[in-house]
């Protein structure tokens, strides 16, 4: 009778040691995390920093890249933000990860303003951003929501800025009150063909859709042909002459309305 109580006390002590490996067979390791989607323009310290956000965050500049978050109480079809330089008309669809934070990585540019004023908008429907107490009412009452950028903020100016679908924005910085267009291969290098419009004094801006390739261009001030002094690319024809490029090219907006990130295990 003892020896029987003694295997079965004994028995537990067995099981616990084979599971933990004292058996025959090796322990087995643990797998790897899968591979976690993540938007193209994001880098592997900021993809793991927004997708273990547990709640929506105020806003965020890193990488010279906005970060905009939102949660609500149920889950919607998309989430996008607009912004006020784009004239609200572009829709910048948020990704969500497992713990149902949306959130959006948004490309700064050399020519953003140093204030972004955005909107949100959930299922069509356009709100304010509850993470960003930074608001105010424009002229129709209307919530804006802005972010002021830190001087440190936007990358540097290397020629036109690239947008959607072969959009390229010129833009020039010199005296106020001056007349300045582009010339290039895009316009028979036609000084009269593509005007820049004074956006504020001194700065001077135009956007232009061009076919992917090489765009050869060069400012015209006044009477005065001029290279683009924030392009460093330059070059010259057979006459020699002057001017600077820029590979365009025809990036397509996301349309991926979701992403499923899932944070890798502590270990």
């Amino acid at each position: 009778m003892k020896f029987l109580v003694l295997c079965l006390l004994l028995q537990p002590l067995a099981l616990f040691a084979a599971e933990e490996g004292g058996g025959d067979e090796a322990p087995k390791k643990a797998l790897p995390p899968p591979a976690t989607p993540a938007p193209e323009n994001i880098n592997t310290y900021l993809h793991l920093k927004v997708i273990a956000l547990k709640k929506a965050v105020a806003p965020f500049v890193e990488d010279r890249k906005l970060v905009l978050t939102w949660q609500g109480e149920f889950r919607p079809r998309y989430v996008a933000a607009a912004f006020q330089h784009e004239n609200f008309n572009q829709k910048h669809v948020f990704w969500r990860n497992e713990n149902g934070v949306y959130f959006l990585v948004y490309d700064l540019t050399p020519d953003s303003p140093s204030t972004l004023q955005y909107r949100l908008i959930v299922d069509g429907l356009w709100q304010g951003d509850p993470a960003n107490p930074d608001a105010f009412r424009n002229d129709q009452g209307i919530v804006i929501n802005q972010v002021k950028l830190g001087s440190n903020a936007l990358p540097p100016h290397d020629g036109p800025v690239q947008g959607y679908y072969g959009e390229l924005s010129f833009s020039y910085h010199g005296k106020a009150g001056q007349q300045v267009s582009v010339v290039g291969n895009f316009n028979q290098w036609d000084p009269f063909a593509s005007y820049l419009e004074e956006v504020s004094p001194g700065e001077y801006r135009l956007s232009l859709t061009l076919p992917p390739g090489t765009v050869l261009y060069r400012f015209v001030v006044g009477t005065k042909n001029i290279l683009d002094p924030g392009n460093g690319h330059t070059g010259h024809d057979a006459q020699g002459g002057l001017f600077s490029f820029f590979d365009n090219k025809s990036v397509v907006p996301t349309t991926v309305l979701e992403a499923t990130a899932t944070p890798a295990a502590a270990h």
